[in-house]
């Protein structure tokens, strides 16, 4: 009876130590779900900083090849003649009447956000006439793409002062 006795109480021990497992089980899984829940949502906020590190590079590249290329534009702009023989060409093209005070070579920003060399001349003409005249030659001139000449400069019909934009081409549209 003894033995009897001792199997019912270590079946009682192992039921009870059942349930005490049982329940720390059951008592654990609401952390573990928690947990598991936390788990996977700093995993979906880690994927996303991951997505958006990824965009914020591809967008700092795509603005280093854009800066890239603007300077290359620059470069390509740059393929110009030489200052002193776009000088030596306006020198050549003036009229007698026409005289020159000051020369300016400087990159012009155009539409498009390109800079383009671009030279200003300033003087004074002995009449309308010769200055008109020294426009059109320069115009025919194909160093300059374009010869910008204010209307303000023709009010006067002698001793006319004028201030000329003249931009550069680029040596391959020749």
């Amino acid at each position: 009876m003894r033995k009897v006795y001792q199997m019912i109480l270590q079946s009682v021990f192992l039921v009870a130590l059942s349930l005490v497992l049982l329940v720390a089980i059951i008592s654990f899984l609401p952390n573990f779900f928690i947990a598991d829940s936390k788990y996977q949502k700093i995993l979906a906020e880690s994927q996303t900083k991951e997505v958006m590190i990824k965009q914020s590079k591809e967008v700092e590249m795509k603005k280093m090849v854009s800066d890239t290329n603007a300077k290359l534009l620059l470069l390509h702009a740059t393929s110009t003649p030489s200052a002193p023989k776009l000088f030596r060409e306006i020198l050549e093209s003036r009229p007698s009447g026409v005289f020159i005070t000051s020369f300016s070579y400087d990159f012009i920003a155009k539409k498009g956000s390109a800079a383009f060399p671009g030279i200003t001349v300033s003087g004074t003409a002995e009449n309308r006439s010769e200055l008109l005249s020294f426009v059109e030659s320069l115009n025919k001139n194909k160093s300059f793409s374009s010869v910008d000449l204010p209307i303000s400069n023709l009010i006067s019909d002698t001793n006319v002062s004028y201030t000329l934009n003249i931009t550069v081409a680029p040596l391959n549209t020749k």
